[in-house]
């Protein structure tokens, strides 16, 4: 994601900062593919200057790795609030249980994972199906820059056939390119859409 393509991604995920601090008091966290560097709680473009500055894209595409990485907290957070939940008051596992709320990760990609996604993901929507969590618990959005051939077929088996093929959650939704340009409107709709077709499902 190299070029234009990088700064398309920047000023995205400003405008993204921009909209999400209106309608909610935290900010948005921000990870790379291939930089240990994490932005947490980004309220103002200056933040998403900072966290950028200096970053250039390069190397593979660990998919999986990034994926796992960025869920591994938030997953074992949830699991020990339902694990301890059960040894305290009702209000108190109310309360434990609202401390995590649902998790919405949308992944801007221009080439196809370079190793395993789909394992990854299928543990983790195992270990959701096994604690009974609601189907809008954790979403993942694959957002596809750019009109790599390889990177659109990998995208769309993880979309297809992942749920099917495993017996697990639908929890992955992945949009190709259209030939649209990123903008935060794009990613706020996709990350939306994401969420809104969960929640049918639950229906």
């Amino acid at each position: 994601m190299a070029g234009p393509r990088w700064e398309q991604a920047q000023k995205a995920v400003m405008g993204v900062v921009q909209q999400a601090v209106r309608y909610s008091r935290n900010g948005i966290d921000c990870f790379f593919m291939n930089s240990k560097r994490v932005g947490k709680d980004l309220r103002v473009p200056a933040d998403v200057e900072d966290l950028f500055a200096g970053l250039q894209p390069r190397g593979a595409t660990p998919t999986g790795l990034r994926i796992e990485a960025i869920l591994r907290e938030y997953m074992s957070r949830l699991e020990r609030s339902v694990a301890t939940a059960f040894a305290r008051p009702l209000v108190g596992r109310l309360r434990s249980l609202a401390a995590d709320p649902s998790l919405d990760r949308t992944l801007l990609m221009d080439s196809a994972p370079t190793d395993d996604p789909e394992s990854v993901l299928v543990s983790i929507a195992k270990r959701l199906d096994r604690g009974d969590f609601p189907l809008s618990q954790v979403g993942v959005q694959l957002l596809q820059i750019g009109d790599d051939a390889d990177a659109r077929e990998a995208l769309q088996e993880l979309d297809d056939g992942l749920a099917a093929a495993h017996g697990v959650r639908d929890m992955v939704d992945t949009v190709p390119y259209r030939g649209e340009e990123l903008t935060s409107d794009l990613i706020v709709k996709v990350l939306l859409g994401g969420i809104n077709r969960r929640l049918d499902r639950r229906g």
